[in-house]
């Protein structure tokens, strides 16, 4: 598929221009040809790519299985996203500290909760959903006071419209 800019021509005497203001009246076209139908993607953006490519039903089943059954925490990693679904993130990059910030939100939930003590220890993996801002789904370790090492999962969201954070929730983990 290729886009391209190009003008349009009004129904006045200037042709490209818009007859109400005068100004130049750019739109963008969306074209294909039987070029663009093939699998070569080498032409294609990386972020392109990401959406270009459809699930076979046996991996919509197992995405819609595995995500529903986890609560958002456990979903197959197909190399693109899937628009709307929860997709894992990669960590050792620069969102890592975000997600530790809101891995410790969580987990002060949850020590408020059951008066409990725990201190966070470091993140095991975390998954991410746009939804009004991004919603996290978050598995860490943290450590009691009698340094027993615990899994927790916490659902974080991160609001755009009222700006700041939301704990849904923060479990311990059970196997």
């Amino acid at each position: 598929m290729a886009v391209r800019e190009r003008e349009m021509a009004s129904a006045g005497e200037k042709r490209g221009r818009d007859d109400v203001d005068d100004k130049l009246n750019n739109t963008v076209e969306v074209t294909s040809s039987d070029e663009d139908d093939d699998d070569d993607c080498d032409s294609e953006p990386a972020f392109m790519r990401l959406f270009s490519k459809q699930l076979t039903e046996a991996e919509l089943s197992e995405y819609y299985s595995r995500s529903f059954s986890s609560n958002g925490f456990d979903v197959p990693e197909f190399g693109y996203a899937l628009a709307g679904g929860i997709r894992l993130m990669k960590l050792g990059g620069r969102y890592d500290e975000l997600v530790c910030d809101f891995a410790k939100q969580a987990l002060q939930v949850y020590n408020n909760q059951n008066n409990a003590n725990f201190e966070f220890d470091h993140l095991v993996k975390a998954n991410i959903q746009a939804v009004s801002g991004f919603m996290y789904y978050i598995t860490f370790t943290a450590r009691s006071g009698d340094n027993a090492l615990q899994t927790f999962c916490g659902k974080v969201w991160q609001k755009v419209m009222k700006k700041g954070t939301e704990v849904k929730f923060c479990v311990m983990a059970t196997d």
